[in-house]
């Protein structure tokens, strides 16, 4: 199994931190009207986001300003992209000795198969035979009720006959 080890995974920069203004407050890369996360809502309407902000925005600045966040979303989209293929492209060179390991590993699973299969048809027949054996045991005990009441009936007959009987 040695030869499945997996590299480690390089550990992400920390974020830079934002840059702030003479008095310390940070500043943003959009104007304090343009809110990316606002289309994130779940009830996101984007005629009506613009008919908001048209009325106090010039089409031309909202019409930039979504161009840069577009822009700014597909060059993160293509750095996410770039940063998983590098895993994805090392995932075949960490799996190579799967298949290996997979085949030394199938002969002594399906032995264990054969060996379960055998055990439970083993197992599964003195379940029948315990089975058969508390079947005669109940019809032999049923039987032993029969002959003892047949016994006892027997025992009476035999003290009722003598008294029945007329003196001779």
């Amino acid at each position: 199994m040695a030869d499945l080890a997996v590299a480690p995974r390089p550990v992400p920069a920390p974020i830079a931190a934002t840059a702030t203004d003479l008095f310390g407050e940070p500043i943003e890369a959009h104007p304090r009207w343009f809110r990316p996360e606002s289309f994130l809502r779940a009830g996101f309407d984007p005629d009506a986001y613009v008919a908001e902000l048209r009325s106090y925005v010039p089409l031309e600045s909202l019409a930039s300003e979504l161009r840069t966040h577009l822009a700014a979303l597909r060059a993160e989209l293509v750095g996410l992209i770039n940063r998983d293929y590098a895993d994805f492209v090392g995932l075949s060179a960490r799996l190579k000795g799967v298949d290996a390991a997979a085949a030394r590993m199938r002969a002594p699973l399906a032995d264990l198969r054969d060996k379960v299969a055998r055990f439970r048809a083993a197992a599964t027949a003195a379940l029948a035979a315990l089975r058969a054996g508390l079947e005669q045991r109940a019809a032999a005990s049923a039987a032993r009720e029969l002959l003892e009441l047949l016994l006892d009936a027997s025992h009476v007959v035999s003290k009722v006959r003598p008294q029945s009987a007329p003196p001779s």
